[in-house]
């Protein structure tokens, strides 16, 4: 579930599903594409943030263990990549306040947005290959882009979760927050932005969104994310996962 008010001309956007950490659903997904994909004219940034005291956990396992086949795995891919590109097409500037984690898809979510903000206590970390999985959603050349291949590198794979610090000194988040005050602090970048003129902030994003795309990476990545996840190390990671233990790799 998203929920929407309006802070003056900056849109907040809550992820609302508390009581499993805000993890993705294919419905919650297909609901942030239409937010994004129709947002009022007179809009000037949007913050993207969850409730609950957490941003984004990751997927819903519960229902994402039924995506088992090829067909399903690409058009799971699919979904979340045309939420994300909702994100980085949309007309206004997009910040990302992050509370409590934002791990795996979660992560990559934050990744679309134009900015982020994190709480000094969150944490934020590309885990999908603990889950026997790459990352999916164009996420791999935004992280090369921002951070440089070897630096995006380190982050998926050895899965390390990021405090608000390293985020920052890496530079994959822009600003810190005082715990519980990530929201409040990305509304007044917001309103920094505001300040601006909408024709020029639109023009920024184009420039961003220009430099984080690769077609051949996006390629590659949606083709390595449904071998990854369509093997048989994703299906022994997702059980361990609801048993509670570490995940017994094949190879």
């Amino acid at each position: 579930m998203i929920t929407a008010s309006r802070r003056g001309t900056t849109l907040v956007l809550t992820v609302d599903r508390p009581r499993s950490k805000n993890a993705l659903t294919r419905a919650t997904i297909a609901e942030l594409t239409r937010a994004f994909s129709a947002l009022p004219s007179d809009v000037r940034a949007v913050v993207l943030t969850g409730a609950g005291g957490t941003f984004v956990s990751g997927g819903d396992l519960r229902e994402l263990r039924g995506v088992n086949d090829h067909a399903t795995t690409r058009a799971f891919c699919d979904e979340g990549r045309a939420m994300c590109d909702a994100i980085e097409e949309a007309p206004a500037p997009v910040l990302c306040a992050i509370e409590g984690h934002a791990l795996g898809g979660g992560a990559e979510l934050a990744c679309a947005a134009d900015l982020r903000v994190m709480a000094e206590d969150a944490v934020l970390g590309f885990r999908q290959t603990r889950m026997g999985v790459t990352t999916a959603w164009g996420t791999w050349a935004r992280l090369a882009a921002e951070l440089g291949p070897s630096r995006a590198a380190d982050l998926v794979l050895t899965a390390r979760d990021l405090t608000a610090r390293e985020a920052l000194d890496l530079g994959l988040v822009q600003r810190t927050a005082a715990p519980g005050g990530a929201l409040a602090e990305a509304l007044v970048v917001a309103g920094e932005i505001a300040a601006g003129a909408p024709r020029a902030a639109s023009a920024v994003k184009e420039l961003l969104r220009a430099s984080r795309r690769s077609p051949e990476l996006r390629a590659l990545e949606r083709e390595r994310f449904v071998d990854t996840w369509t093997s048989d190390d994703h299906a022994r990671a997702v059980e361990a996962w609801f048993e509670g233990r570490p995940p017994r790799w094949g190879g």
